[in-house]
């Protein structure tokens, strides 16, 4: 087989009901050099055999016997991955057809940045209307990541092989915030990336994780970062904080518990006197527009 330009990893876990959906929008991009790495997280539903039937050729199914996980099942693709270049998509989100054509065209034109995100849109489980999101860098995306901002890595992105090579895969200890954490560990190295702001993905949001799963995600992902951010500079690591016990707060508001919410909004603005109207901001977004992450 000849090597691809562009290998899309897909991981799965039980969507036997959406992988077609996203690997339909795969087969209808303008670039057509490209292969698929299907990787089924060890699911106990018809997912491998949806993989099997759709008849593609490019198409390469991995098995995982036993669960590892968003970052495990990632780290098997890029392993299995044979192009130039490696895109993700989740399971459950679909790509515009010039999406793919666009990046490439992004990256060819800054061969120097190895790393490029889109706009998206996403799609409430409720029916309701589609919001756009575009990243936002306020002049640093550095500062963006850690004020929180929100890239859906998941599907967005496309980067360079090489890159997984310089920084590594993700982390598998980690059963949230993978794609942050890995982002904070590309940002150590670079100084930046290609984010274009024409949305070329739909992420379908159709719900959140429990408040426990994040707040503990959360404190892992501070801790295994804490090093890198004080080495960054004075209050980087302060603001990190104040921004995931705002997510933490979030989360405990959607499931109810305004005691713990409360709580964790006292310590982000206790971290952070300043970021009254930056959470005020990150609130709308979160709740009114349904914020996928």
């Amino acid at each position: 087989m000849s090597i691809p330009r562009v290998s899309v990893v897909i991981t799965a876990f039980n969507r036997a009901d959406t992988l077609a959906r996203a690997v339909d929008s795969v087969r209808r991009q303008t670039v057509t050099d490209w292969e698929i790495v299907v990787v089924d997280d060890a699911s106990t539903d018809d997912t491998a055999a949806v993989a099997e039937g759709l008849g593609e050729a490019r198409l390469r199914l991995i098995r995982n016997e036993v669960n590892r996980g968003i970052g495990g099942a990632k780290n098997v693709g890029i392993e299995a991955a044979r192009g130039a270049f490696v895109a993700f998509l989740d399971s459950d989100d679909d790509w515009h057809p010039e999406k793919l054509e666009r990046q490439l065209a992004a990256l060819d034109a800054a061969p120097v940045v190895p790393l490029c995100f889109t706009a998206f849109l996403v799609r409430r489980p409720d029916g309701g209307r589609e919001v756009i999101r575009r990243p936002r860098s306020y002049g640093d995306w550095r500062r963006a990541i850690l004020l929180g901002e929100t890239t859906s890595l998941g599907s967005t992105l496309l980067a360079r092989s090489t890159c997984f090579a310089e920084i590594g895969g993700f982390s598998e200890a980690l059963t949230r915030m993978q794609d942050r954490d890995w982002i904070l560990r590309y940002l150590d190295r670079y100084p930046t990336f290609v984010c274009l702001d024409e949305p070329l993905a739909t992420i379908h949001n159709s719900g959140w994780p429990a408040a426990a799963t994040v707040e503990r995600s959360a404190e892992r992902l501070f801790a295994h970062n804490r090093e890198r951010l004080e080495r960054w500079g004075r209050g980087q690591a302060a603001l990190f904080r104040a921004s995931l016990r705002f997510e933490m707060a979030v989360a405990h508001y959607r499931a109810g518990s305004k005691a713990a919410m409360a709580r964790h909004l006292a310590g982000a603005l206790a971290a952070r006197p300043g970021f009254a109207v930056h959470l005020a901001r990150r609130g709308w977004r979160k709740l009114a527009a349904w914020d996928p992450d």
